[in-house]
């Protein structure tokens, strides 16, 4: 059988099998992509992914009616009002799918690429990726990895400092209980926002759990390696936990950005407000009067809260028992929200599954990227299908026993 005559997801398989010897980041693009590009192809012809042919995808015509769909907003997994257009970044890697996938079929025609420059992301752009990168650990990456670089990409946005420059920040430098918090760098000190104040502290647990391993010495830089280095030139390799090297911390953006977005975003391209606004634009840091303090409340007030308080954990409990009991499935718990399901954290929701222990359940959250300490009224409904997925999955493998 001629190769454009083959299915389409056969072909992309054996592309992706190809690709997977090849970066992670490339990977996930080209997956990504061509899993959009046949759902809409699905779409627009009207039959199953399992009757599109290969030649079907290599069509020219067929991918251009791909990128218009996509920038007319058809393709976006959240609608973003009076946003529909594709960011030209996602449209060239679109192209350079496309281009790839011609390639492996061995087909003259492709789309022009069309990259866009090197300039950096608006202001509101690069806080959206940060804070998507700060709330949301990208699938089958390193917890570690995910809090250095969500708080190093948190510190390039409020300070706009290069990378050559933050990457050998003193932990000396930082100042998180000022009012309000800063860093220095060289001789000019930054105020920091709620944001990065949060995604550093985080990371600065875990450095300290991490340095406290090394036998002997102190690291006084921020940034260290989360793994062992490779052997070079007959040495052997470094142990983790030193200082980190910026070619690691450039690696490690462009690949979390790759897996969270579809495209990888350097630190270079995030633009933050200038470093002087941070502190009135900060809520939680505003230089302005004190608020008003809260009324006192009653002692038949706070007995109230605390039996309204007791209420919530009995149904709370007694919904986590039916769950266990199977006498309630996940996805009546999922559609619920009151305070009960609210306030519920994903991973003693997760363990409440039948058949689900610890070791599943930190599986199964780390497949959604979730950390097991989140509510799930922070949870966005793509983050509920994704949970919802993995939890079936389990549940039906429990079944067969």
């Amino acid at each position: 059988m001629d190769r454009l005559e083959r299915p389409a997801r056969t072909e992309i398989t054996a592309l992706l099998k190809k690709l997977a010897r090849g970066p992670q980041a490339t990977y996930d693009q080209r997956a990504f992509f061509l899993n959009e590009y046949l759902r809409v192809l699905s779409d627009f012809l009207e039959l199953p992914e399992e009757r599109i042919q290969a030649g079907d995808l290599a069509d020219v015509g067929y991918a251009v009616a791909w990128l218009n769909a996509a920038a007319a907003g058809y393709t976006r997994q959240r609608r973003v009002a009076g946003k529909p257009d594709a960011a030209a970044a996602s449209q060239a890697a679109r192209c350079a799918t496309f281009n790839a996938f011609a390639r492996h079929l061995g087909q003259p025609e492709r789309l022009s690429e069309g990259w866009p420059d090197s300039q950096g992301l608006p202001v509101d752009e690069s806080r959206r990726v940060v804070e998507l990168l700060a709330d949301n650990r990208p699938p089958r990456t390193n917890r570690s990895t995910w809090e250095r670089t969500s708080a190093l990409a948190a510190l390039r946005l409020v300070t706009g400092r290069p990378l050559s420059e933050l990457a050998g920040l003193q932990v000396s430098a930082l100042d998180l209980k000022a009012d309000p918090p800063t860093v220095t760098l060289g001789e000019r000190v930054f105020p920091l926002d709620e944001l990065a104040v949060r995604t550093m502290n985080r990371w600065l647990d875990t450095w300290k759990r991490l340095t406290e391993q090394l036998e002997g010495g102190t690291v006084t830089q921020v940034w260290v390696t989360i793994k062992p280095g490779r052997p070079r030139y007959g040495e052997p390799a470094k142990h983790p936990y030193l200082p980190c090297s910026i070619r690691a911390l450039r690696a490690a953006q462009h690949d979390l950005t790759s897996r969270l977005l579809a495209r990888p975003t350097r630190l270079g391209q995030l633009s933050g407000p200038d470093p002087d606004d941070v502190v009135s634009q900060n809520p939680k840091r505003r230089r302005t009067a004190p608020a008003a303090p809260p009324p006192e409340r009653t002692a038949e007030d706070r007995a109230l809260a605390l039996r309204q308080a007791a209420e919530v954990r009995r149904e709370r409990a007694e919904m986590l028992g039916r769950l266990k009991a199977g006498d309630l499935s996940l996805p009546d718990v999922l559609a619920r929200e009151d305070r009960v399901v609210g306030g519920t954290r994903v991973g003693r929701l997760v363990e409440s599954l039948p058949g689900v222990g610890p070791a599943a359940r930190r599986r199964i959250l780390a497949e959604v990227g979730l950390d097991e300490q989140r509510r799930l009224q922070s949870l966005r409904a793509q983050q509920r299908e994704r949970l919802l997925h993995e939890c079936s999955t389990v549940s039906r493998a429990v079944a067969r026993g």
